[in-house]
């Protein structure tokens, strides 16, 4: 065999290899596992509680309190550590994006504030409220590589 042939054979055979352990769940998970303990990266978002309030209009919004713990280095907020589901009868309610009255003591941008790292802050989101008298399913999928979706559930009363 030539020379031209076996070196034709190693260079397929490297790229294969790379190309496998590339697509391969295994190296997805401990390169994950990897990236964050290296990252520092080490966020947590607890479902905390619920207030209610009227909008200008005497419309019915519910604002849900989450609990951001960045235990990370880097700063972080809310926002970008998780995606939020408020149902009523399995229909989303929409997130209230105006301002709501001064006795609301609602922060619009609250959910988009910088949280540095080693700090726990507690910041909330507005939804408009659907049905007064129906419970409100709250579920936040995590961004983290191995933390578990929360779901809590809040009698309207």
């Amino acid at each position: 065999m030539k020379k031209s042939h076996i070196v034709l054979i190693v260079i397929v055979a490297v790229i294969a290899t790379i190309g496998i352990l590339i697509c391969s769940p295994f190296t997805w998970l401990f390169g994950g596992l990897f990236f964050e303990i290296t990252s520092g990266n080490n966020v947590e978002i607890e479902i905390d509680s619920y207030r209610l309030c009227e909008d200008k209009d005497g419309e019915d919004v519910i604002i849900i309190k989450y609990l951001l713990k960045n235990d990370g280095k880097e700063p972080t907020s809310l926002f970008y550590e998780g995606d939020f589901y408020v149902y009523q009868d399995g229909v989303s309610l929409t997130e209230y994006v105006d301002e709501l009255p001064k006795e609301c003591n609602y922060d619009l941008d609250d959910q988009y504030k910088d949280i540095k790292g080693g700090i726990s802050y507690y910041a909330e989101i507005a939804y408009v409220l659907e049905y007064p008298d129906k419970d409100v399913e709250v579920e936040v999928v995590d961004y983290g590589l191995f933390d578990e979706n929360k779901e809590k559930v809040f009698t309207i009363k």
